[in-house]
């Protein structure tokens, strides 16, 4: 191996690090807010510490040649992003980003534009970056490189597992948000089926109807809003933030859920 399962791991974690911090770049400038991008709370990216990874262990050798590291750069980065949003779509139900409106794309999960951009990225990391970064490792005292490994180790494990819970959690919600708007559509459906039916026997009827309206509509808002108050609740601040990283997330068990939580979302968030 040209480089040792030590050199590896902190390649991983320095990626996937710089990797945050160019996604966070970018949809800043693109939304105008700053938004912690990341399937993870914290600090890092990591598809471009294991991108990275692949990259140097395949294209190391073919570093003086650039037409080569591009291209190979462009197709394995290409193919883990769109290996990497298969398995997520798979795993959750869920399409984290979608490049369906992009030209040149396949599935959604990979197109030309930002595969052209990873070739290029590849290139430059490898050529320019990664020499200065593998020296720094090579100088960090082994011993201690290894303990902030292991600590840098559990804390991404942790937050993993907070991630999971937190997707358990966003997915009982969907789950009860439509159940509500069913009940909501089912409400609707029989305050006007009642009142149908008591304009057709007679006026007292129909007057009698009129005043039991305004109750049950009101019990149907009241336990809408109910579920829409608890996007403040704490217990959402995960899901809140994968919302605001993944604009374009789509549940496919739960779509229109998803959606009508992102709209409240947005509305909370708008200035």
């Amino acid at each position: 191996m040209p480089f040792t399962p030590y050199q590896l791991l902190w390649y991983f974690f320095i990626y996937a690090f710089l990797g945050w911090c160019l996604e966070v770049v970018f949809c800043t400038v693109n939304s105008g807010q700053w938004v912690n991008r990341g399937f993870l709370n914290g600090p890092v990216c990591p598809i471009y510490g294991v991108g990275m990874v692949v990259v140097l262990l395949a294209l190391q050798p073919l570093a003086g040649n650039l037409l080569l590291l591009f291209a190979g750069s462009l197709v394995l980065t290409s193919a883990l992003e769109l290996v990497t949003g298969y398995v997520l779509k798979k795993a959750f139900h869920t399409s984290w980003w979608d490049y369906s409106d992009q030209p040149f794309n396949i599935g959604g999960y990979i197109c030309l534009k930002f595969s052209l951009a990873w070739g290029l990225g590849g290139m430059a990391a490898v050529r320019l970056l990664h020499p200065p970064i593998a020296r720094l490792v090579d100088r960090l005292p082994h011993t201690l490189g290894w303990v902030l490994l292991a600590v840098m180790g559990g804390v991404i494990a942790a937050d993993l597992a907070a991630t999971l819970v937190t997707l358990a959690g966003l997915e009982r919600d969907l789950r009860e948000l439509e159940k509500l708007a069913a009940a909501l559509r089912r409400g609707s459906d029989a305050v006007s089926k009642g009142l149908g039916d008591a304009a057709l026997a007679a006026d007292d009827k129909l007057a009698e109807g009129r005043q039991a309206l305004p109750g049950r509509l009101a019990d149907l808002e009241a336990r809408r809003d109910l579920l829409r108050a608890s996007l403040t609740d704490r217990r959402l601040f995960g899901a809140r933030r994968l919302l605001r990283a993944f604009p374009g997330m789509q549940n496919l068990r739960h779509r229109e859920a998803l959606e009508a939580l992102k709209a409240e979302l947005a509305r909370k968030l708008r200035p």
